[in-house]
């Protein structure tokens, strides 16, 4: 078993993305008030992620990673994600999610 930590540099790349579609005045307020949650809960979760490790061949590794990487690679593209708005929360919830099975598994808190 090797034990590795989530890509937390990521993770707040993705939060610091949330906070500043919250205060986009392309994004309707509805949606801004969802990135503003979003952003919320993923810095809930940082917090968590920070200290732990995980066992990084286990399915819930892998699901966060990835997730991680598109929802990151999502959020960058700001065309994309004012097109897709629904989507693009859609995304983050998911990796909310995956975020939490990895936390119900971690191996170790420092």
């Amino acid at each position: 078993m090797a034990t590795a930590p989530i890509d937390t540099a990521t993770l707040t790349t993705v939060i610091n993305q949330c906070f500043s579609y919250a205060m986009d005045a392309r994004v309707s307020p509805a949606d801004q008030n969802s990135f503003l949650i979003e952003g919320k809960r993923l810095r809930g979760q940082l917090l968590n992620l920070l200290s732990a490790q995980f066992d990084n061949t286990t399915a819930q590794f892998a699901a966060a990673t990835k997730s991680l990487t598109t929802v990151n690679t999502a959020l960058s593209q700001s065309g994309t994600v004012l097109a897709n708005t629904a989507q693009t929360l859609n995304n983050i919830s998911s990796l909310i999610g995956n975020l939490d099975k990895l936390l119900a598994v971690a191996t170790s808190f420092v």
